[in-house]
């Protein structure tokens, strides 16, 4: 009886470590096909959370660069253009009121200003050679005899006669003699001119003087001008970015933004709060 039951006990055994070598043979020939298929060893596999983390950093966008800010280059070129021949149209083309009003006044007000100093030139002109011609014997000016001009009465403002001793006529002839530089012609005849007074020459110094000043400003005045295209060039271009970057901002979602105002019934500046839905 006990040999019987050693026996099962044994049979049972071998069945069992039959079965058992079996399914360990299973796993040594599955387990590596299965590793080599998937082409890395499990144990270097992440973990789950490390894979969502790097899925969403693969899935991220990535950053825009700063060129994608910028408007298209057919709308900044014809805007700069613009700004270029008159500043404040190319504002007006990109749809910004206010600054188009602002820079179209400062354009007016230094066009007014020139032309008011060109007024004042001819008229401070025309009061200067009236006086030299009544109080110092000067020539009238007349088209075409090439005495009288410009050079003749601004001599007039540098010494007090035209003959004499030191006067203008051995001024311009000692500078032709020692240094051979032509400083300009001789005065003689009815081109001869002498003020009676040392307050009369001043008085006629000054009269040049504020026409000189009223020249100048009025040349100021296109140098204004030119300044202001610029400034209305660059101020077209930072408008046109700001609207481009705008733009992309209300396609990324949530955000605060800043917005200015295009038209004069809009306020200058104003910040919104906005979502993407």
């Amino acid at each position: 009886m006990k040999h019987a039951v050693h026996a099962s006990i044994v049979l049972r055994a071998r069945r069992f470590a039959a079965r058992l070598g079996l399914v360990l043979a299973w796993g040594i020939a599955v387990c590596p096909a299965a590793r080599a298929a998937a082409g890395q060893d499990a144990s270097l596999l992440p973990r789950p959370g490390l894979q969502a983390l790097q899925s969403s950093t693969m899935q991220a966008p990535e950053p825009q660069s700063a060129m994608s800010s910028l408007p298209p280059p057919r709308e900044l070129k014809w805007g700069l253009l613009l700004s270029a021949a008159l500043p404040g149209a190319g504002e007006y083309y990109a749809g910004h009121m206010n600054r188009a009003l602002a820079f179209g006044t400062v354009e007016a007000g230094i066009w007014i200003s020139y032309a008011t100093f060109k007024v004042q030139e001819d008229l401070r002109s025309d009061r200067a050679i009236e006086y030299a011609v009544a109080v110092a014997g000067a020539v009238p000016p007349a088209p075409g005899d090439g005495i009288a001009d410009d050079d003749y009465f601004a001599a007039m403002a540098q010494f007090q006669r035209s003959e004499g001793q030191g006067q203008w006529n051995e001024f311009v002839r000692r500078r032709a003699r020692d240094t051979g530089e032509v400083v300009g012609v001789e005065y003689t005849g009815d081109a001869a001119w002498a003020w009676p007074s040392e307050d009369h020459f001043v008085r006629y110094r000054d009269i040049r003087k504020s026409q000189l000043e009223a020249e100048d400003n009025a040349t100021n005045m296109l140098a204004v001008a030119i300044v202001n295209r610029i400034a209305s060039m660059v101020d077209v271009f930072q408008a046109m970015r700001s609207d481009a970057k705008q733009r992309e901002e209300l396609q990324q979602g949530f955000g605060l933004h800043l917005r200015l105002g295009h038209t004069p019934r809009e306020p200058l500046a104003c910040l919104l709060l906005q979502r993407r839905f």
